[in-house]
């Protein structure tokens, strides 16, 4: 605004001295013609002289004679001042003018300033006073703005402006982006911190104070708070640490009086009376509730040593031979089961064997427990990621909606469990050995009867098998109700 109000005032000054200048012009011309006249000089000759000697920076001259007629024609008007400027209202046809001490000749010249029309406009706009013509010896002669000038000014002034502003634009914009980088940066860290919080991340990293913001004081409590959460969770992980080692200390401890307890009790049992059935009923109780004791001690220990970090070995494994080997037994233990295992897929998974095989037994071993009579359908199948999947599906009554988001939780049982016994510990276990495993447990909400689990493994080689090799073929394996 600044360079604007400076670029018009320029211009104001310099129509104020093109007046000036104009007039100037005017007083010469006529005391020049007088001396002309004195002379005997020509128009022509004169006119020439004069524009030629009396050139003054953004004024245009113009002098013109009128057009001698033919004999018996009218005769020439009278020369005088025309009504307004030359561009307002011509003058009679020359014969001959001088335009800026540049001679023309032809017949119909017109009294006309060479120029722009928008520098005429710009000039006019500026109070620049256009004089009519003044009688100069037998002719005219007239002064105006140079518009051409005019034009290249206010073109020139309002460039400079435009490129100023782009560059004073563009200097603020830097500065007040800088300004506002330094002001809101504390901000910015407290929010990345924060997402970083929602995406479960809670490694201590503290913002850096510089002292330039008020911001600073919500970029200092975020640090206390931080510096808290942290506390919070080391203390959390010291004490699920000692938790853990006390189950599994509790555990081995209870192990061995738990097995000579058993043991005196099955001694107690055979050795009690044929005909005393209710002594007979008192140990089998006994014995039931220890072994389930026992089972529930050693689903304890296996769970705190899932959930320990000592090192284990990661190793490619064949999926078809494990699923193999944990159907083999379970059509042992449970004969009346019926068994379809479809493994149309060769894949090689990268993990700890172990924890896949404590994970699939689990499962496989809820089947068998809640879907009593159901064929238990186990398959494998390469999404495209390349990884490997083996889903365990039932026929059995389900999961109800109501307990899918809790049934991996520890000691969770659903309303549906009826009369069958169990601990609670069985899918937790598997979620947390597949974890170890580095794979993915999840209850296939979509199916419409029954139960659904899918693991999902990080697989070396993972392929479809095709009928070109015999040593890759599917295997499908089914044990029918037996009795």
């Amino acid at each position: 605004m600044l360079l604007t109000l400076v670029g018009v005032l320029g211009i104001a000054l310099f129509a104020h001295d093109v007046n000036a200048e104009i007039g100037l012009s005017q007083s010469n011309a006529s005391a020049f013609a007088e001396r002309a006249a004195q002379r005997h000089e020509g128009f022509l000759a004169a006119a020439v002289a004069f524009e030629s000697s009396n050139r003054r920076e953004g004024v245009h001259a113009y002098a013109g004679r009128p057009r001698v007629p033919r004999a018996g024609g009218p005769r020439p008007p009278e020369i005088g001042p025309p009504p307004g400027p030359p561009r307002a209202g011509p003058i009679p046809p020359m014969d001959v003018a001088v335009i800026d001490g540049s001679v023309r000749y032809g017949p119909g010249l017109r009294a006309r300033f060479e120029g722009s029309r928008l520098g005429y406009a710009i000039a006019t706009l500026f109070g620049v006073r256009v004089p009519p013509p003044q009688p100069f010896l037998d002719g005219v002669i007239a002064f105006g703005p140079d518009a051409a000038l005019f034009q290249n000014i206010v073109f020139a002034v309002f460039g400079a402006i435009l490129l100023a502003a782009i560059a004073v634009g563009t200097l603020a914009y830097l500065i007040g982006r800088y300004i506002t980088h330094q002001a809101i940066q504390p901000l910015v860290d407290v929010t990345e911190a924060l997402q970083r919080f929602a995406a479960r991340d809670f490694r201590t990293q503290a913002i850096a104070l510089a002292g330039k913001s008020d911001f600073d004081v919500l970029a200092h409590a975020y640090n206390a708070a931080s510096e808290q959460v942290s506390a919070a969770f080391a203390e959390r992980e010291a004490a699920e640490a000692q938790m853990r080692q006390f189950v599994a200390d509790a555990g081995h401890e209870l192990r061995t009086p738990l097995t000579i307890v058993l043991g005196y009790i099955d001694l107690l049992r055979r050795r009690a009376s044929a005909t005393d059935e209710r002594s007979k009923f008192i140990f089998s109780s006994i014995a039931a509730e220890g072994r389930r004791m026992r089972t529930l001690v050693d689903n304890l220990v296996l769970l705190a040593r899932l959930e320990g970090d000592e090192a284990r070995l990661v190793e490619p494994f064949d999926v078809t031979a494990l699923i193999g080997e944990i159907v083999d037994v379970r059509r042992g233990l449970a004969p009346a089961v019926a068994f379809v295992v479809t493994t149309p897929v060769a894949a090689q998974a990268i993990a700890e064997r172990h924890d896949v095989y404590e994970a699939l037994a689990n499962i496989i071993d809820n089947a068998i427990k809640y879907a009593p009579g159901s064929p238990i359908v186990i398959t494998t199948s390469v999404p495209r990621d390349g990884s490997v999947e083996i889903a365990i599906a039932d026929e059995g009554p389900g999961i109800a909606p109501q307990d899918r988001e809790a049934v991996f939780e520890r000691f969770f049982r659903g309303a549906g469990r009826g009369e069958v016994e169990g601990s609670g510990l069985g899918l937790a276990i598997a979620k947390r050995a597949i974890e170890r495993a580095g794979g993915t447990l999840r209850l296939d909400t979509a199916v419409e009867r029954g139960t659904r689990f899918v693991i999902a493994l990080r697989a070396e080689r993972a392929q479809a098998v095709s009928d070109e090799t015999p040593s890759l073929r599917p295997v499908s394996t089914i044990s029918r109700m037996r009795g």
